[in-house]
């Protein structure tokens, strides 16, 4: 029996250092049936040429190349509707795949929409870290979890695989989304079961590129820290305010206690420089705590439901605990 078409999303920018070591490892893959889909965001590096020399190789590589730069969301939002494949995984251009991930994927897919796997971390020379990127310190979550993803992610883009049912609800992705993954995350946990592989398969690649953002001031006394501290925490406000409006955007969501709940986490952040401790929104955390919280490891999840109802003039007094 033939199996079905994997279509392989992939999205480049200027990625010439380390996207040959990520195509070999998808050419290598142990389930043949594939295409892979390259959307280019205007690279100004070899990226392009190095694409297309694989092209002559491979004739499963499609490139596109943008007329003007997309950034990442909206890249691999494009990237996403052109595939055609039965199912769609994404790849990012510096990683590295075990050879049977897409083989593993399928066979333990089964009913769920999404499967997801943890990563491994090696840094720039390739070599492992002894590290993973969510275990040990956190946890992964299955299952119909859409509340999972409201203050956290463990998701990660460059290790799911989805069902092309899914692609009708995730595209398009609202414009003011964080990210791509918590958005396809949460699609899949409110329109079905997503699951994860107990094995690791994906390579994950970090290094100072990633890392580093450049201009960020050091703080370097007192009150350059309480200023420093009260920004990241409005912008990080800012955005899951953002977030939750766009989750409450998703017409498939149907559920009154998840919509009241965003409701409430919106409002919370909408009004974050003006609260000090939502005790709404906390008996709502309180109430939810095991499915809004499943990724953080047991022990922590009361206080993060306690920090989470604290708002900024409560932060603001209390900086050095909070």
């Amino acid at each position: 029996m033939s199996q079905p078409l994997i279509s392989i999303a992939m999205c480049t920018y200027n990625g010439e250092k380390y996207l040959q070591e990520q195509l070999d490892s998808i050419l290598d893959q142990t389930y043949k049936n594939l295409e892979i889909i390259i959307s280019d965001d205007c690279s100004t590096d070899s990226t392009v040429q190095i694409i297309e020399n694989y092209q002559n190789i491979d004739p499963r590589i499609k490139l596109y190349k943008n007329e003007k730069n997309l950034g990442f969301l909206k890249n691999f939002e494009k990237t996403i509707a052109l595939c055609s494949g039965d199912f769609i995984a994404l790849a990012d251009q510096d990683d590295i795949w075990k050879q049977n991930k897409l083989e593993k994927f399928y066979n333990e897919l089964d009913d769920n929409v999404l499967i997801y796997s943890d990563a491994l971390i090696m840094d720039k020379d390739s070599k492992e870290t002894g590290t993973q990127l969510v275990r040990p310190k956190s946890n992964l979550c299955k299952g119909r979890c859409n509340k999972a993803f409201f203050l956290n992610n463990f998701v990660s883009g460059n290790t799911m695989m989805f069902k092309q049912e899914l692609v009708k609800y995730i595209l398009p992705i609202p414009e003011q989304m964080s990210y791509h993954d918590i958005w396809i995350g949460y699609v899949a946990s409110t329109y079905g079961h997503i699951t994860y592989t107990e094995e690791p398969m994906t390579y994950y690649r970090k290094y100072e590129g990633q890392v580093t953002h450049q201009g960020d001031i050091i703080p370097t006394n007192i009150f350059q820290r309480l200023r420093y501290k009260k920004n990241l925490r409005m912008k990080v406000a800012n955005i899951r305010a953002k977030d939750c409006e766009s989750f409450l955007s998703l017409e498939i969501l149907k559920d009154e206690d998840t919509i009241k709940t965003l409701e409430l986490l919106l409002e919370h952040y909408k009004n974050f420089n003006k609260i000090y401790f939502n005790y709404k929104l906390y008996k709502i955390l309180h109430r939810y705590t095991e499915e809004l919280f499943c990724s953080i490891r047991e022990s922590k999840r009361s206080r993060r439901a306690f920090r989470t109802a604290v708002g900024m003039k409560l932060k603001t007094l209390s900086f050095f605990i909070l």
